[in-house]
């Protein structure tokens, strides 16, 4: 009964959010700040850290190179508008839009013992997948060959178990993309993590950008942010609205792994692994190791991403590139779904009280600083809304600091030698602007780290490699 009372107390302490927006502090930073629609929380701590100890259970990551021209659909970030919610057009291009930038990782789950390739997504909770003669909508109403929203196969039936009466999913991301069907049961087995009875969306309406290959989403963050509905589908409203219990809560409260996952992108490779319950049980050597308070960045309020997403955040103490060290402190998703690392406006020390951002234009600040530490500079190309440097331009030395502990990133890592401008013919450099907000360590970052998603203890560890 005492582990019941625990395994309940996950389900609605782990994946609950612990504060209102605006109490405390987290590292410095103030969390009733919003930022460009985002509000901040701390998530609450149940338990203790889990022992970081190698998984018994794990994913094989397998990276997807986006199409050009296409939108990623790989995170719920690389998807919301970069502007407030009066506006409705990007301030600067956003990476998963741009196809040779965009990142996407599939693992291959059993559902109801078939083999399938699912989009592995912190920044969302549902598990979906399409269901076989699923509807392809073009975004306008009009039907479409299947072929044309870019799934692979095969397809799902339909569901193991019952399917649940006058319920539906629905989501709907910033890009168009949209999804909707009905609701069931059914088994999901992940890396050897297996959930029965899970209760899982088919997608029988569809208007998605695929990639050919995967044929849903596995999402792992919170059950707060799961979009079931009852009612008819169309009538989707905060009032009709339920929250369900998503398979990584699943799999905690079955006892089928400790309430902890990981994550290593391999350098020089297309893969990466997901463990299930400790870390990675690869050949890594482990080097300077930091945890810090896991907070949650809750994008609400935008009406092209109508329904909640909400994303794994820390605070980090600062930035350093060079012998320069900027300690403002600003929230940063970590996000599988970007390529790049996104970087806030640069603060210039206090003057008669107040702060300015050193007269850089409005794509500049921080990233600017940085791509001018390249030599020879980085210099910016609106039609990319990125830095392009000479390819064999020598890049600065570049951390993340986190809880005291300089995360050094791979100089060879912050040049795209694949990405190339044909007019310039420069390269690609890792670092970006992220305007107003939200801020994001990326691909970039964590293929030098093994990230530690403590979700138990509320906390979020990394480790050198």
């Amino acid at each position: 009964m005492k582990a019941m009372y625990s395994f309940l107390c996950l389900l609605g302490g782990v994946f609950a959010l612990a504060a209102a927006v605006g109490e405390g502090k987290t590292n410095g930073y103030d969390l009733s700040k919003t930022m460009n629609g985002v509000t901040f929380q701390r998530a609450k701590a149940v338990r203790e850290p889990t022992p970081d100890r190698p998984a018994l259970r794990f994913s094989r990551l397998h990276n997807i190179k986006g199409k050009a021209g296409a939108y990623s659909a790989t995170s719920a970030l690389g998807r919301v508008l970069r502007t407030p919610p009066s506006h409705h057009e990007h301030t600067y291009q956003n990476v998963t839009r741009a196809g040779e930038f965009s990142t996407q990782y599939a693992i291959q789950c059993g559902w109801d013992g078939v083999p399938v390739w699912l989009l592995f997504d912190t920044g969302s909770s549902d598990t979906w997948a399409v269901q076989t003669g699923f509807e392809c909508d073009d975004g306008w109403g009009d039907e479409h060959d299947e072929g044309a929203c870019g799934f692979g196969k095969p397809l799902i039936d339909g569901f193991g178990d019952d399917t649940i009466q006058d319920l539906h999913f629905s989501l709907k991301y910033g890009s168009g993309e949209k999804i909707t069907g009905p609701m069931g049961y059914s088994d999901i087995a992940c890396g050897g993590v297996f959930v029965s009875h899970q209760q899982v969306g088919l997608a029988n309406y569809t208007y998605w950008h695929g990639n050919n290959f995967t044929v849903g989403m596995l999402g792992l963050a919170y059950p707060s942010i799961t979009s079931a509905f009852y009612g008819e589908i169309g009538s989707e409203a905060p009032w009709n609205a339920i929250s369900y219990t998503p398979f990584l809560t699943s799999a905690i409260m079955q006892g089928a792994i400790d309430p902890v996952f990981s994550v290593a992108i391999l350098k020089n490779s297309s893969e990466g692994m997901l463990a299930w319950g400790g870390l990675p049980p690869m050949d890594w050597q482990r080097g300077e190791f930091a945890a810090t308070d896991l907070i949650i960045a809750n994008l609400i309020g935008q009406a092209e991403t109508s329904w909640r997403y909400s994303f794994y955040t820390i605070i980090p103490d600062g930035i350093k590139w060079g012998q320069t060290t900027d300690t403002t402190k600003f929230p940063y998703i970590v996000d599988t779904g970007t390529t790049m690392n996104y970087l806030p406006p640069r603060k210039c020390p206090l003057l008669l009280g107040v702060s300015e951002t050193c007269g850089l234009t409005p794509h500049a600040a921080l990233a600017e600083a940085i791509a001018m530490a390249f030599q020879p500079r980085a210099v910016y190309l609106y039609q990319w809304g990125s830095y392009f440097a000479p390819c064999d331009a020598v890049p600065p030395r570049f951390a993340v600091i986190i809880s005291g502990v300089e995360f050094w990133i791979n100089p060879a890592d912050l040049m795209y030698q694949d990405l190339k401008d044909p007019l310039t013919g420069y390269c690609a450099v890792a670092i970006a602007s992220g305007g107003s907000g939200p801020y994001i360590l990326g691909d970039v970052f964590l293929q030098n780290v093994v990230a530690v998603f403590d979700v138990g203890a509320a906390q979020m560890r990394f480790y050198s490699r």
